[in-house]
């Protein structure tokens, strides 16, 4: 299986962003060597925020690509990485 590389689009007084990395920090811890997150502030790197048309955080990228704007669903998060690992199989 190979690694899913998530991006957490955030910043700095933003309301939401607390429960996304939570919600990543248990889902780290559940899938472990398999999900790599990296925390990315949008107000130091706007230039991967524009890339990724990020206008509103929190968000979430998987493997590159912008899954999710806002809070999701705990459930939806887990799906969507684990269709990300499933493919890589």
């Amino acid at each position: 299986m190979e690694e899913v590389y998530v991006e957490e689009f955030m910043s700095p007084g933003c309301v939401g962003c607390p429960a996304v990395k939570k919600m990543l920090e248990e889902l780290k811890g559940e899938f472990g060597d398999q999900l790599t997150v990296e925390e990315v502030d949008i107000t130091v790197d706007t230039t991967r925020a524009s890339q990724y048309g990020v206008m509103s955080v929190p968000a979430i990228a998987i493997n590159g690509i912008l899954k999710f704007i806002d809070v999701p669903k705990k459930e939806d998060l887990r799906d969507a990485l684990l269709e990300e690992i499933n493919r890589e199989e």
